[in-house]
């Protein structure tokens, strides 16, 4: 007998030891699992990986009313240092002032158009020096411009808006919805991990705001739109005519001489007409004063409500790193409202990070202030969406899985010892996140659900076989033992075959978690279902040595 000999007669023996300490097995295998729950911990936490497109860029953002002539001024700098410092490594510089460029990568979400903004798209000879080149073109930067917001940033393989970290914040004040961003941002600029920390009102802008002399305006015929029009003639301009270069038209604008609008103290000589007089008068007749006031340049809204939102990357680590060590004290600091949003109170030294779990676009009431919310965004948002979105459809299809196990064998009992080593795939998932130092993410996710599957497949094809057995008049110890024998190597090959061919995405940036998730974990699942299987199915059917008939055949 081929099973006899070798390796199937060391499995035997060792299968047949396993079953006569079934409880001892189990007690091992559950500790075994409970390890690896708590190693799991130690795996860091991401949603998509980095790419492997040889370029970065850089996003400049400089204190806002800078013109934009400046700005591309600044840029010329930050072109000039990238083509000195690495002229062996950079091949191209491509420069956008005022805004992001065109889409061309799904993956990347233009900017909006500022003047004080700018970017630039750096190609690189190979994209394995990006990840040493970032951090020191980071930091020479941020001493380079002193005065502005750097972040040099990577392409990624998944959604890019914005921040890594981002906090929204919504109410019905501005200026108490600044106050609470400025708490958060003190405690982001405070992490040494964390770079580039703006809002997207960014700086109050200063302006001239003409106060109206009612009484002489009203004489004149004058009116608050006819300053403005008059204002914006002589800084801005107004079109009279357009000029035809080739097969482009350029607004011909008349307005002042440069040393007139540079001139803020001939503001009140500014002419305007005057439909009582029939004639320009000069703007003085018509405004008392020109005080100097700060506004907010750029307000933003989310369903309706004026909200403020704050950006943070991770200079080093994953943003999940960053986001754990920043949650639960910007969570203190802007006062959310826990006893309202979990219905009891949460000691400062016991509220962490996982406290309040993150949901897609989940308000949190802050205390003590109708009306004010808090929500996180960015790439925690971004997981807990995706995570939701599976987690919606995945009762369903587990659901069906296992009525097709139950139809399968007619057997509450069977079903369960089949799914119960579902669960043993952890086990080889940790051990290979934590050995090739890889992140577990929403690839991960997806490749620990297509285990199941799989694992299911090997533990039928041993139920099957062992009843086979029994049909024949096997004896059940007996039945069990032959099943694990004649099953190893059909097992063994199915499982092999599946990880030899996801050992060269290794290699793969964007599909490495997914492959080391489904090569560990199916491995180690494989090995322990050809062991457990029959272990749980002696236990569930009370099988012992000598038996002649077991609950199974009956």
């Amino acid at each position: 007998d081929i099973y006899d000999k070798g390796f199937y007669a060391l499995y035997k023996k060792f299968l047949s030891f396993c079953i006569r300490f079934r409880w001892v097995v189990v007690a091992v295998v559950v500790l075994v699992f409970g390890g690896s729950m708590v190693g799991f911990k130690s795996v860091k936490k991401s949603f998509f990986p980095d790419s492997t497109r040889p370029q970065f860029y850089i996003d400049f953002w400089f204190p806002e009313g800078t013109d934009i002539y400046e700005t591309d001024r600044q840029l010329r700098r930050a072109e000039a240092y990238l083509r000195k410092d690495y002229k062996d490594v950079v091949t191209n510089i491509t420069t956008q002032v005022g805004g992001g460029q065109v889409r061309f990568l799904l993956t990347y979400t233009p900017e909006s158009q500022y003047a004080n903004y700018g970017q630039l798209l750096v190609d690189v000879n190979d994209y394995r020096k990006i990840a040493s080149m970032a951090p020191k073109v980071q930091e020479d930067l941020e001493k380079l411009f002193p005065d502005a917001l750097v972040n040099v940033r990577l392409f990624v393989l998944g959604p890019s808006t914005g921040g890594k970290i981002q906090l929204r914040i919504l109410g019905p004040d501005r200026t108490e919805l600044r106050r609470l961003m400025e708490k958060a941002r003190g405690i982001l600029l405070k992490e040494p991990t964390a770079k580039a920390v703006r809002n997207e009102w960014m700086e109050m802008s200063k302006v001239l705001r003409p106060e109206l002399a009612e009484a002489q305006a009203r004489r004149a015929g004058i009116d608050r739109p006819d300053v403005a029009k008059a204002l914006q003639a002589n800084f801005d301009g107004v079109p009279v005519g357009v000029y035809r270069e080739a097969d482009e038209l350029i607004p011909i604008l008349a307005r002042a001489p440069e040393r007139d609008r540079l001139d803020m103290d001939s503001l009140k000589s500014i002419p305007i007409w005057s439909p009582a007089a029939r004639e320009m008068i000069p703007l003085g007749q018509v405004v008392s004063s020109f005080p100097m006031k700060f506004e907010d340049a750029h307000v933003w809204r989310r369903d309706r409500r004026t909200m403020i939102r704050l950006h943070a990357d991770p200079r080093v680590g994953l943003p999940s790193e960053l986001f754990a060590k920043v949650k639960a004290p910007v969570e203190k600091a802007l006062g959310v409202d826990i006893e309202q949003i979990l219905g009891r109170p949460v000691p400062d030294d016991k509220w962490t990070a996982d406290t309040l779990k993150v949901t897609d676009n989940a308000l949190w009431p802050l205390k003590g202030k109708p009306g004010y919310y808090m929500a996180w965004g960015g790439e925690a948002e971004d997981s807990a969406r995706a995570g939701a979105n599976l987690a919606r459809s995945m009762p369903v299809f587990f659901g069906l899985m296992m009525l097709i196990v139950l139809l399968l064998f007619n057997s509450i009992k069977k079903t369960l010892i089949i799914w119960f080593t579902v669960p043993l795939a952890v086990i080889g998932v940790t051990v290979g996140l934590l050995a090739f130092h890889q992140p577990f993410g929403f690839m991960a996710l997806l490749g620990l659900m297509s285990l199941s599957g799989m694992l299911i497949k090997s533990s039928i094809i041993l139920i099957d076989e062992l009843e086979t057995q029994l049909k024949k008049g096997v004896p059940p110890f007996q039945a069990v033992i032959n099943a694990g024998v004649s099953r190893l190597i059909p097992v063994s090959m199915s499982s092999s075959t599946t990880m030899l061919g996801m050992i060269p995405l290794f290699k793969d940036a964007f599909f490495i978690s997914m492959a080391v998730t489904i090569v560990f974990g199916l491995g180690f699942a494989t090995v322990l279902i050809l062991i457990v299987v029959p272990v749980l199915y002696a236990i569930f059917f009370r099988v012992k040595k000598g038996d002649s008939k077991s609950e199974a055949a009956s």
